[in-house]
C-alpha cells in the first residue's frame, strides 16, 4: 500500500476557506454595528426620557406655586380690594406699573407671565435644522423688557418661550411681633429662620402674610437682638414707600415668607471643544438687604437639565377676563402669551390664568444612529423640523393645575 505524503491546502481550498472566513468576520461586524447601534438608541431614549423627567418635575413643582401668598393665594387678595395686597417697591400702592425698569423682576402682581417666542404659534412651523442662536428682546410677544431680558445670563434662544413665576416659599417663620414706622421692624422666632436661607444665602426680598392682607418688602437689616431675629424696613434699597398704619397683621397667624421670582428658559450651554448644548436654565433673582439693585443669584441662572432644545408654552385662562367682573373658576381658553386676553392687562389677564400646558423637546446628548423622522413631531400643536444629526428627539408635554391661581383657592 502506496502513501502519499500531505502537501498542503489547494489553492481551490485556500481560496473557499478566506471567503468563508471573509463571510463570518463580516458578519460578526455586522452584528457589532448593529448591537452598537441598539446601544445608542436605548441609550438616547433612556437619557431623554430620564431629562425629561427631571425637567418636567422642576416646572410643575415651581408652576404649582404661583399665586402663594400666605394664607390665600394673590387673587383672593386682589380681589378683597382695600389694599389687602401691597409692595412697598411701588411709588403708589394702587399702581402695580410703577416699578423702576430695572427692577421688572420685583412685579408681583405677576404670578405667572409667558413670553411667547415669534412665530411658534401652534399653527405655525419651527425650523430647527440649523444652529440655535441667542436671541434679543424683540424676538418674544409681547417683548421681552430689556432689563429683564439682559439680566439673564446665558441668554435665551430664540424660537423658544420663556415663563416667569412669582410666589412666596412654601416655607416661612413665626412673626412675634410687627411695628410700622420709618423703620418698621418685624420679630420673627429665630429658631424657624433657617427655612428662609435654605437654597438664598443672604435673602433679602420677603413677604409679611396673614389670612386677611400681604405686604411685599425688602429687609433693609437683618440682625439678632435679644432672642429673636429682627428684620428692619426702612423707605431705602428697592423699597419706594414703607409700612404704615394700614399694614395690620393678626396675632399668631402672621409669617414671613421669602419672595420668589423664577424664569425658566432654554439657553446655550458651553461643553468642551467650543460646543455648546441648548439646556433648560432656572434664573433667580434676589435684591440682598441695603442694597439697591435687583441681580440675578450667583450671576448665572441655574441649569434644570441639559438637551432641552426647545419649550412651548399655552395657558389656561377664566372664561371670564374683564377685570370689573369677578372669576368664575371655570376654564374655557387655551392661549399663547401672544393671544391672552385682554393682552397686557395683569388683573384682567394674567390673573386669571388657571393653569398651563407645557411642550418640551428633548434630545440624546451624543448621536444614537437615530435616523431621520419622516414625520415632523409637534409640540402643543408647533410643527417642528428637526436636524439629521443622528441624535433621538422626543417631545414631552405635560398640563399643570396653578393650585393658587385656581379661583377660590
Amino acid at each position: 500500500m502506496s502513501r502519499r505524503p500531505q502537501l498542503g491546502l489547494s489553492l481551490i481550498e485556500l481560496m473557499v476557506a478566506l471567503l468563508l472566513s471573509g463571510l463570518l468576520m463580516l458578519g460578526l461586524v455586522e452584528i457589532f454595528s448593529a448591537s452598537r447601534a441598539s446601544y445608542q438608541m436605548a441609550q438616547g431614549l433612556a437619557r431623554a426620557q430620564e431629562s425629561s423627567r427631571f425637567a418636567i418635575d422642576a416646572l410643575q413643582r415651581d408652576a404649582r406655586m404661583s399665586g402663594h401668598f400666605g394664607c390665600v393665594s394673590d387673587q383672593a387678595h386682589f380681589y378683597a380690594g382695600n389694599g389687602m395686597f401691597g409692595e412697598l417697591f411701588l411709588g403708589n400702592r394702587n399702581n402695580y406699573s410703577d416699578v423702576p425698569t430695572d427692577r421688572l423682576a420685583l412685579r408681583f402682581d405677576y404670578s405667572v407671565r409667558g413670553y411667547e417666542a415669534r412665530n411658534t404659534g401652534p399653527a405655525d412651523t419651527l425650523n430647527l435644522s440649523g444652529k440655535p442662536v441667542k436671541g434679543t428682546a424683540g424676538d418674544w410677544v409681547p417683548a421681552v423688557e430689556n432689563e429683564f431680558f439682559g439680566a439673564l445670563k446665558p441668554e435665551p434662544i430664540r424660537g423658544s418661550d420663556i415663563l416667569v413665576l412669582r410666589f412666596l416659599s412654601p416655607e416661612s417663620a413665626e412673626v412675634t411681633g410687627f411695628t410700622t414706622g420709618n423703620p418698621a421692624t418685624i420679630r420673627v422666632n429665630p429658631a424657624q429662620w433657617g427655612v428662609l436661607t435654605r437654597g438664598v444665602d443672604n435673602p433679602g426680598l420677603f413677604g409679611i402674610a396673614d389670612c386677611r392682607s400681604v405686604v411685599m418688602f425688602q429687609a433693609n437689616a437683618i440682625a439678632d437682638v435679644g432672642g429673636a431675629k429682627v428684620v428692619t424696613v426702612r423707605t431705602a434699597g428697592v423699597n419706594r414707600i414703607g409700612f404704615d398704619g394700614s399694614d395690620t397683621f393678626a396675632s399668631g397667624q402672621a409669617r414671613i415668607y421669602r419672595a420668589e421670582t423664577l424664569v425658566y428658559y432654554v439657553g446655550l450651554k458651553p461643553r468642551p471643544g467650543g460646543v455648546e448644548e441648548p439646556t433648560l436654565y432656572r434664573a433667580r433673582f434676589n435684591a440682598a438687604p441695603g442694597t439697591a439693585a435687583v441681580t440675578l443669584i450667583g450671576g448665572t441662572a441655574e441649569e434644570v437639565v441639559e438637551s432641552v432644545e426647545n419649550m412651548q408654552l399655552l395657558f389656561a385662562q377664566d372664561m371670564v377676563t374683564d377685570p370689573a367682573q369677578p372669576p368664575t373658576g371655570v376654564i374655557d381658553g387655551i392661549r399663547t402669551a401672544a393671544t391672552l386676553l385682554p393682552t397686557n392687562d395683569s388683573t384682567g389677564g394674567w390673573q386669571r390664568v388657571g393653569g398651563m400646558q407645557v411642550g418640551l423637546l428633548i434630545r440624546s446628548t451624543d448621536a444614537a444612529s437615530a435616523q431621520q423622522r419622516t414625520n415632523a413631531p409637534r409640540s402643543l400643536g408647533t410643527l417642528l423640523t428637526l436636524p439629521n444629526d443622528q441624535r433621538y428627539r422626543s417631545v414631552y408635554e405635560t398640563s399643570i393645575a396653578l393650585r393658587n391661581r385656581l379661583y377660590g383657592n
